[in-house]
């Protein structure tokens, strides 16, 4: 079963016979002028000869399969969140984007008490963080609208169940895009200048929070108007 825009783009890439960055631009092109995901890969489907139906993505099997990996390993889920935290900050072309982070946040919170602790230590880390942040790249591109210059509203068939995850990424993301955060302790609105990691200043005083993965946020990032539709459309395969 296919989960990411990664698997699906490949499929697409495979089955047309056309390099996977050729299919990466065209979607992309296709998603700067509105259109959706799905209906980007689907349009280059028909255009190739091949049957649209078959490319689909469920936007509510990938959020099942996001809670069933964070909930297996407490530990693990920590050191996952540490990862997605690093990706946050960093300046390298392979941060995370911001939308991404908003529902990752969101989902965490959903399922705070239902992780399992386990006494062995995780060997599978690096992987599963890989999975997840595909995953979560991917939902939001299904359940979020994209223009050009970015996330601009709730995608017309997020499902019913997503919608309030869509809208909360849409908020927090005009307001980091206007100046303002959310801070992930106390949830309280500020600016982007009274921000240490990813909490308020009142927040830092106190004990901390989180993981020292947990870096500043850069108020004069590119990552206001980052075009993110997902990790996998800045990669170059073939």
């Amino acid at each position: 079963m296919t989960l990411t825009a990664r698997e699906l783009v490949r499929r697409i890439a495979r089955d047309s016979g056309l390099r996977y960055s050729d299919v990466v631009r065209r979607v992309n092109a296709e998603m700067a002028k509105g259109e959706s995901l799905i209906s980007s890969v689907q349009t280059l489907a028909r255009e190739t000869g091949l049957d649209p139906r078959r490319y689909v993505l469920d936007p509510l099997r990938i959020i099942d399969r996001i809670r069933e990996v964070l909930t297996e390993d407490h530990t693990r889920t920590l050191m996952i969140s540490a990862v997605i935290a690093q990706m946050v900050e960093s300046p390298r072309s392979s941060r995370l984007p911001l939308p991404a982070f908003f529902a990752f946040m969101e989902i965490l919170s959903e399922i705070e008490g239902q992780m399992v602790l386990r006494r062995d230590t995780p060997q599978d880390v690096e992987e599963t963080a890989t999975e997840v942040i595909e995953l979560i790249t991917t939902l939001v591109s299904l359940i979020c609208a994209w223009s050009k210059t970015g996330i601009k509203g709730v995608a017309p068939d997020c499902p019913a169940e997503l919608r309030s995850l869509a809208k909360t990424v849409l908020r927090k993301t005009r307001l980091y895009q206007g100046g303002m955060w959310v801070c992930i302790s106390c949830g309280r609105v500020v600016s982007l200048r009274d921000v240490r990691g990813l909490v308020c200043r009142d927040c830092d005083k106190g004990p901390r929070h989180g993981s020292a993965a947990v870096h500043k946020v850069d108020s004069t990032s590119a990552e206001r108007h980052r075009i993110g539709y997902g990790a996998y459309a800045t990669d170059e395969e073939s």
